[in-house]
């Protein structure tokens, strides 16, 4: 009402301001709209409902629609573009997401942004070495851009290049230390190579930074976790379901915690949440099938580890591992491509001497006596000399041979 009323009035200062001028001529002050622009605003509120209301594709279109009716208002196309982005990574659509970005760095090449929102979507889409490049080309282009080394920093973390990692990471966070992303990435690094102490110190400083960020308190809860700091590691992330109570990594790391307690009720109930409200994380899957395999509950394990083989990309320790449950539950036929396929990422690596074991124990049941054999013997060739399955396997090499 307030502001009909204020309207009212300059309006009617307007009027007299005209008709106290003489000779019958009036000032107009005439305001221009762009119809374009507010169009562009009312299509984005509609992608929003749409997708609001599951209606994905079409949200899709009209986010598309909306960014180029705003082609000639630079800023809202820009903020429309990243928002189209967002929602393409919310609806598990990465692909999409890589393609509209690189649409837009094909066309802006002089544009630090557009090199920074591609990386970010090949980061997102597990393409660390594509993501390493255009983060390499937006640092020539302005080699104190922050964001360029963050992205840099990150797809060397996922490349297991972590003392580059590291460094390119440190830059981001020297460049603008008030950034509490780029603090909670180097932290992360950290806290990867195993200096907790100083990932800690990292995530309490993004916290100055950004107090009410639930990211920031997930990742000094897990860090004083891994202190061993069981009851402050939990305010932390209790916190962070306070501040978020849909946060699937809090719901994970909080199982995690729960299951060091050895609380495994609790810690089945938070890796559920974490799967219901990230049901593409194939990490997820794969703790809950884990909670559940200490618990005897084989075949609630079974499912949660199949989903962890179906997502993409699998979470890798999930294959072997559902292979050998899939043994222990007298599922021989169907566990043996699972420990094949285990094997062959590695055969010589001594972590798949346990899916030798498991195949070989396989194939006995099967009656499949030579390849048993063959299969207990490339797990004592390869297993840790103190395995504790090294006596078993060695007595049914025996067995076998004298069948």
């Amino acid at each position: 009402m307030f502001t009909v009323t204020l309207r009212l009035v300059v309006m009617a200062g307007l009027v007299a301001a005209a008709a106290a001028c003489g000779g019958g001529e009036k000032i107009v002050k005439t305001v221009t709209k762009d119809p374009k622009k507010k169009e562009a605003k009312q299509l984005v509120v509609e992608a929003r409902e749409q997708a609001t209301a599951g209606k994905l594709d079409l949200a899709d279109r009209t986010y598309g629609e909306a960014y180029a009716t705003a082609s000639d208002a630079p800023k809202l196309a820009w903020e429309i573009l990243v928002e189209w982005v967002e929602f393409l990574g919310h609806a598990n659509r990465p692909g999409r997401a890589r393609d509209v970005a690189k649409t837009y760095y094909d066309a802006n090449l002089s544009d630090a942004k557009g090199y920074a929102l591609y990386a970010e979507t090949l980061l997102r889409s597990n393409k660390p070495q594509d993501a390493l490049e255009i983060a390499g080309q937006l640092i020539q282009l302005n080699g104190e851009d922050s964001s360029g080394h963050e992205k840099r920093g990150r797809a060397l973390v996922m490349l297991e290049r972590m003392d580059e990692a590291v460094e390119e990471l440190r830059k981001a966070v020297d460049l603008e230390p008030a950034n509490a992303k780029y603090r909670m990435a180097y932290g992360s690094a950290l806290h990867q190579m195993g200096d907790v102490n100083k990932a800690a110190l990292e995530f309490r400083a993004a916290l100055k930074s950004a107090p009410d960020d639930p990211e920031a308190h997930v990742l000094l809860g897990m860090a004083l976790r891994d202190q061993s700091e069981l009851e402050e590691a939990k305010t932390y992330l209790d916190r962070a379901l306070e501040l978020d109570a849909k946060n699937a990594r809090a719901w994970f790391e909080m199982g995690v915690l729960y299951n060091r307690q050895r609380k495994q009720i609790e810690a089945e109930a938070a890796f559920g949440n974490a799967v219901k409200y990230a049901p593409n994380e194939s990490r997820y899957w794969y703790a809950y099938g884990e909670i559940y395999r200490v618990q005897s509950q084989m075949d609630h394990a079974i499912k949660a580890y199949r989903r962890a083989v179906e997502i993409d990309p699998p979470f890798p320790k999930a294959v072997g591992k559902l292979g050998s449950v899939l043994v222990d539950n007298k599922q021989y036929d169907d566990a043996e491509p699972y420990l094949i396929q285990a094997i062959r990422k590695d055969p010589t690596d001594p972590k798949s001497a346990v899916n030798y074991f498991y195949l070989a124990k396989a194939y006995a049941a099967l009656k499949k006596n030579r390849q048993a054999i063959e299969n207990y013997e490339l797990y004592l060739k390869y297993a840790p000399k103190g395995d504790a399955d090294r006596d078993k396997a060695q007595e049914q090499i025996r067995q076998l041979k004298r069948k």
